[in-house]
């Protein structure tokens, strides 16, 4: 073994214990902090909700081009609500921002 495998093997080693750290750390710390955890909790719920309104609202519409590309009508739905959430939380980042300069200049 080469000092370059050696090398490469010590990286993997330390970049698996990276990705455990960065893994087990915040989970640790959020059942230290149960205030933390009600409020990452009521935005997976947010996020859900938002999912299955935007998936009730796609349109799964097959056309020639999807079809040649051999999508489904699911894929297409699932497609359409991606980018149905991607514009409302692109929106409502957007009109947060807004309201957060608007009140910062009326204090």
């Amino acid at each position: 073994m080469d000092s370059i495998d050696f090398g490469l093997y010590f990286l993997y080693l330390l970049l698996g214990v990276a990705v455990v750290v960065a893994i087990i750390l915040p989970v640790v710390n959020l059942f230290s902090n149960p205030k933390s955890l009600i409020r990452i909790l009521i935005g997976a719920a947010v996020l859900v909700a938002v999912f299955f309104l935007a998936y009730s609202m796609s349109d799964g519409t097959l056309t020639p081009k999807w079809v040649a590309m051999g999508e489904t009508e699911s894929d297409i739905k699932l497609i359409s609500a991606g980018a149905i959430m991607l514009y409302v939380f692109l929106f409502g980042s957007i009109l947060a921002m807004v309201y957060s300069e608007i009140s910062k200049l009326f204090k």
